[in-house]
């Protein structure tokens, strides 16, 4: 019997937060592989070498490139959401990926709508614990915040319970 393989997609910020705190290891380690459209490389190394996420999409073969085929799709997206994100949900679409990565709330919206599933960074950090790939949570959260990552208190509540972690306010 053959496995069928999952193809994952992911979107900008994740990559970028991921490198900002030298953890995109873990997207290698939890998935193998991982797609992005074009639009989210040049969102990525259109900063320069020294941008977060640039050394990883340049020397990263389980990092891959691949562009979209429906252009039209991709218009009818951005009434609603960025060039990035509807690169993604197109991208999920012609590859016909299970898992979309992607922090965007009206993103993670309407790729769900159109049937994905959908995880975040912080889903994917505990998803790594899970896994036993990392030990902790908490101090790769609280350098996510450092970094410049935005949670409320609620979700960091709710991170930390998902991860069996103990908060203190």
């Amino acid at each position: 019997m053959t496995s069928v393989k999952n193809i994952i997609v992911a979107n900008t910020s994740p990559i970028i937060y991921l490198s900002a705190i030298n953890k995109t290891d873990l997207l290698k380690k939890l998935f193998g592989e991982i797609f992005i459209p074009d639009s989210v490389k040049q969102e990525i190394i259109s900063g320069g070498k020294d941008t977060f996420g640039f050394r990883e999409i340049e020397n990263k073969q389980w990092i891959k490139t691949k562009n979209i085929e429906n252009e039209l799709a991709k218009k009818c997206l951005l009434t609603d959401i960025d060039d990035g994100e509807a690169e993604v949900i197109v991208l999920a679409e012609e590859l016909r990926a299970k898992i979309i990565i992607m922090d965007d709330r009206l993103g993670r919206k309407v790729a769900r709508l159109r049937g994905f599933h959908v995880v975040g960074t912080l889903r994917l950090l505990i998803a790594a614990k899970e896994k036993g790939i990392i030990t902790e949570v908490k101090p790769l959260v609280e350098r996510l915040k450092e970094v410049g990552f935005w949670i409320s208190e609620d979700v960091y509540k709710d991170t930390l319970a998902r991860s069996n972690e103990a908060y203190k306010g």
